[in-house]
């Protein structure tokens, strides 16, 4: 017999599997799901089970769900009506699995961006920013039309990424929406460019065993040069805050990168970087999380340090507000970190780096390291 807390479990892996698709589909429908109702033995061995689980579906009020009954005749209990199957539409789903806010956001930005594009087939853009779409409330929707508005008509404005004259939008705005624009922008100018000039990215680099050293043991260097770089350490750090990397410790074979946000995913494109066991130590709080699981989309092999459900609560008198945190979906992230998130998610909080205790800092990446290498 299956329970409204298994519908849930369900539903969950309905929405992981499908949101995306429910999101561009003109009429999704349904699914159904069996109850599997119990059998004349099972209700003899153990009435009150029965009932209770009966009265469970009964009670069970979800917009979009219905609950299919169906007459069972027994000899020892004559006619009886039980939940045969649940029928639940995308909407009834996304409640189930507890995504009512995200799914209700990505539709509503879905809609606003078709109507105002009708004649645009935007339906594979919309999946692959639906993530996005789903963190947008009103007049983060607003702010996006207008940017895909001003791009499609200024389709060769030659302007910086950091020069583009929309309200409301500045670098941060773009660096964190980049990913949401550009499938979209290509889909109604039909050019995958955006025609904006994109400043090149420069990294920290900084040494942390001196048998590496060969001339600074910290300098900045664009992605090029950081290609051509003649290293092959044992273990690469990548933080995001460039306090860390000034004050990371010693650390044999090791070579510490300041990732630069969402920059850091062009660090794949490092061939003696990518060949490497990689740690990274990001921020703690729900977009270093986001931006650790775009790393390991690209660096499956990525291991996160200090950022751990441990380190958050050791350090727990000292988290703030998390400003304006990212409640999407996270994908590439590991069981351990999940819980970090949810734990930092439950009070929206988040905890810099730069107070962690350094003994911590040391004792954890070296622990990191030894295990890494």
């Amino acid at each position: 017999m299956r329970t409204p807390d298994d519908a849930a479990e369900w539903a969950r892996g309905q929405w992981r599997r499908n949101w995306k698709t429910w999101l561009t589909a003109g009429d999704p429908g349904v699914k159904s799901w069996p109850l599997h109702p119990p059998t004349e033995a099972q209700l003899a061995a153990d009435p009150d089970a029965v009932a209770r689980w009966v009265a469970s579906w009964r009670r069970l009020r979800v917009p979009g769900l219905t609950v299919e009954w169906a007459e069972r005749r027994w000899a020892a209990f004559g006619r009886q009506m039980v939940p045969l199957r649940i029928v639940a539409t995308p909407d009834a789903i996304a409640e189930l699995a507890g995504r009512r806010g995200e799914w209700r956001r990505a539709v509503s930005a879905a809609i606003r961006l078709q109507d105002e594009w009708p004649a645009t087939d935007l339906a594979a853009a919309l999946r692959a920013s639906a993530v996005g779409l789903a963190g947008l409330d009103d007049a983060g929707t607003d702010r996006l039309v207008a940017v895909l508005d001003w791009l499609a008509t200024h389709p060769d404005s030659g302007l910086w990424e950091r020069e583009l004259p929309v309200p409301g939008v500045d670098s941060k705005w773009w660096e964190r929406n980049r990913s949401l624009v550009e499938p979209l922008a290509a889909a109604i100018t039909g050019d995958a460019g955006h025609g904006l000039r994109r400043g090149g990215v420069n990294f920290l680099v900084r040494l942390l065993d001196e048998a590496l050293v060969v001339g600074p043991g910290q300098f900045s260097v664009d992605l090029v040069g950081l290609q051509q770089l003649d290293l092959a350490p044992d273990v690469v750090l990548i933080c995001e805050n460039k306090t860390n990397i000034e004050t990371a410790p010693p650390l044999p074979g090791v070579v510490a990168i300041h990732g630069g946000g969402v920059a850091a995913t062009r660090l794949a494109e490092v061939d003696w970087l990518a060949a490497a066991p990689v740690l990274y130590w990001g921020d703690f709080d729900s977009h270093g999380f986001r931006i650790l699981g775009r790393l390991r989309k690209v660096l499956p092999q990525v291991r996160s340090v200090l950022m751990d459900a441990g380190t958050l609560r050791d350090h727990a008198h000292l988290t703030v507000d998390e400003p304006r945190p990212f409640r999407g979906e996270i994908g590439y992230l590991t069981a351990a970190e999940l819980e970090a998130l949810a734990e930092l998610r439950r009070g929206d909080r988040r905890l810099e780096q730069e107070r962690i205790s350094r003994d911590h800092v040391r004792a954890s990446l070296a622990d990191a390291v030894l295990r890494a290498g």
